[in-house]
């Protein structure tokens, strides 16, 4: 029996106290947040009973964000599956009666990763003279390449998080599943050489501010974005780095399921879907070969004539 005595406005403050009792991310939230609202505010539903939200009203907010809202087909994809997460719990919770939420279908392309050409360039050691932010940019983005991770975790590295061997602790993640990576000796070396010329004390964040308090992502994404394309590279995506560093692991290595423990997946099916996304094969590009391991070689020496 649905209960019909609940506003939108109140089930949406109970769905996000759910989420956070599961220690969802407060970036998930937040984006849960901005999608949800297109919702409800499309339909104009924050003070009536959750008991009206139905399949009809799903549909043509979909409508609504193609057409006058001029959203793309993978932008509706994404709006959709927030929606889809609050209206199965409204289900679950007996909200609202039970209708199926489906995602629509959209054009997948081939995420464009930085080529080896423009990780050259990027990587290069900048020039002495340059200015603190180009440098400490320099600094991140080498350091991101060798890690693969997301822009807030990657935000979040303290000083003392980096031991004298190169193991590097990454306690917050989307996932809220630590990690513990190996950083190669070359990056590890430029960053303790850039910790050392800024004065960065143990407690201090990794990449941090003027004042050594953690930098703003937006921040961080803006000085990516100038260095990138004061190095005449247009692509500017901080996550980029993260596809980028995910199909060059793999293609060194094949080696898919350490990947995925690398990039914090839930399991090997998602790196598996990561990896397709961004044109990657995981077939091997060798053929198997039973004969050369099994069959005998043939030393008789060779006739003329026909077989018999």
């Amino acid at each position: 029996m649905v209960n019909e005595n609940i506003k939108t406005k109140d089930a949406l403050e109970e769905f996000y106290q759910d989420k956070r009792s599961e220690n969802i991310a407060e970036s998930t939230l937040k984006t849960y947040d901005m999608h949800i609202r297109n919702f409800i505010d499309s339909n104009d539903m924050w003070e009536f009973s959750t008991c009206l939200i139905n399949k009809d009203q799903y549909q043509w907010w979909i409508e609504d964000l193609k057409e006058d809202q001029n959203k793309k087909d993978v932008t509706v994809a994404t709006y959709c599956r927030s929606v889809r997460a609050f209206i199965y719990w409204l289900q679950e919770n007996e909200y609202v009666d039970v209708f199926p939420v489906k995602i629509p279908k959209y054009q997948k392309t081939v995420k464009r990763c930085y080529t080896d050409e423009e990780l050259q360039t990027l990587l290069e050691k900048p020039e002495r003279g340059c200015s603190e932010v180009f440098y400490q940019t320099w600094v991140y983005e080498n350091f991101l390449i060798a890690t693969g991770l997301r822009l807030s975790s990657s935000l979040d590295v303290k000083v003392e998080d980096i031991q004298s061997d190169g193991t590097i602790y990454i306690d917050i993640t989307k996932n809220n599943q630590g990690l513990a990576l190996k950083l190669n000796a070359d990056v590890l070396k430029i960053l303790k050489k850039y910790i050392t010329l800024f004065g960065l004390t143990d407690n201090d964040y990794l990449f941090c501010k003027g004042d050594n308090t953690r930098m703003a992502n937006h921040t961080m994404q803006c000085n990516v974005a100038n260095y990138n394309r004061a190095h005449n590279i247009e692509k500017t995506s901080i996550h980029l780095f993260r596809h980028t560093f995910a199909k060059n692991y793999y293609a060194q290595t094949k080696d898919v399921y350490t990947l995925c423990q690398v990039l914090g997946h839930s399991n090997i099916s998602v790196t598996e879907v990561y990896l397709k996304d961004l044109g990657v094969s995981l077939f091997a590009d060798t053929v198997y070969n039973p004969q050369q391991q099994y069959a005998k070689k043939d030393t008789a020496p060779k006739r003329r004539g026909r077989m018999r």
